[in-house]
């Protein structure tokens, strides 16, 4: 059956392999995973995300069986994975494809490392030539809209991104996706690291200005914080549509202890509500620092809620459930 345009592609494991590894700098490391699968991703670029199914201590991965089960389900596999002992669940958490070469079958994907390291911390630092992983990710062998991206700046040509250490290579993506497809207009990038070596190369389009800011003994969010208040009295943000001003009264706080902060709009929502003078802004890192940002781009200054997408990719001292 020929599927419509706007469905999504299908989801499907790729078996890989290490091929080899690189540290960017002290916070960051880039492994690059190999297979000849990897020809019929899907790649959309920008912050697409994936899964990665990390292997056991003894080095084992769920071999390609165990991923059909209940075929005709998708992501039939997942209630399977949940059910497994602990011991015997491998570790899987969520990435950003930072680039593709389906040419010669291979994927880049950079890792933060941070202490304490946890699962997937610890197989970034450990990670060896042969070391195996399984990367879920969509099947281009299918048309239709690519699942994972929620960067959708509509007819947008006034950009604002911010992030942490984790954010940066969805930033990164992001930026080197706009001058492929070239986007012209103009923006900022305001990031925060651990480190000045953390200061990653960014290929960004012209118009878009990056400003670094490094985290200090305030703790995590708090540099990022306070360059985008410092930032924002500068910036379109504010919008005198009727739809931004009940946003701004209808503001609702999201407790993140108890609810995963992540709202974005579609892409056919984007290009209708998102016009071209209209400022999109992309905000990602650790979830409290999201919530505080959501906060003051929406209830504070009165950003049209659709014109941005909020995601908390973690949670300060909790480990990501998948």
């Amino acid at each position: 059956m020929k599927l419509p345009a706007n469905h999504p592609v299908s989801l499907i494991p790729f078996h890989v392999t290490v091929a080899r590894t690189e540290t960017l700098s002290p916070h960051f490391r880039r492994i690059v995973f190999q297979s000849p699968d990897l020809k019929i991703f899907a790649d959309a670029g920008y912050d697409e995300r994936i899964k990665i199914i990390l292997p056991l201590p003894d080095g084992s991965v769920p071999d390609p069986s165990f991923f059909e089960v209940a075929p005709d389900v998708p992501l039939g596999w997942l209630q399977e994975w949940r059910a497994l002992p602990t011991e015997r669940r491998n570790p899987m958490r969520t990435y950003t494809v930072r680039a593709l070469r389906p040419e010669i079958g291979e994927m880049d994907v950079d890792f933060v490392i941070h202490d304490p390291a946890g699962p997937a911390g610890t197989f970034a630092e450990q990670a060896k030539p042969g070391d195996k992983a399984v990367i879920i990710g969509p099947d281009g062998r299918v048309g239709g809209q690519v699942p994972g991206l929620d960067f959708h700046p509509g007819q947008s040509r006034h950009i604002l991104l911010a992030g942490d250490e984790t954010a940066l290579p969805a930033i990164a993506a992001i930026m080197e996706s706009l001058v492929r497809d070239q986007w012209h207009g103009d923006g900022v990038v305001v990031i925060e690291v651990p480190t000045e070596e953390d200061h990653l190369p960014l290929q960004t389009p012209e118009g878009i200005r990056v400003i670094w800011t490094v985290r200090d003994e305030s703790g995590h969010g708090h540099a990022l914080t306070e360059a985008m208040h410092n930032l924002l009295d500068d910036l379109p943000v504010h919008s005198d549509s009727d739809e931004a001003g009940q946003s701004s009264k209808e503001f609702r706080e999201i407790d993140i202890d108890r609810e995963l902060l992540w709202e974005t709009s579609d892409s056919a929502e984007a290009d209708t509500v998102i016009q071209t003078d209209d400022l999109y802004a992309w905000i990602a890192g650790e979830a409290a620092t999201v919530r505080d940002l959501r906060r003051m781009l929406v209830r504070d200054h009165g950003m049209d809620r659709r014109s941005v997408s909020f995601m908390g990719y973690w949670r300060q001292g909790r480990s990501e459930m998948s």
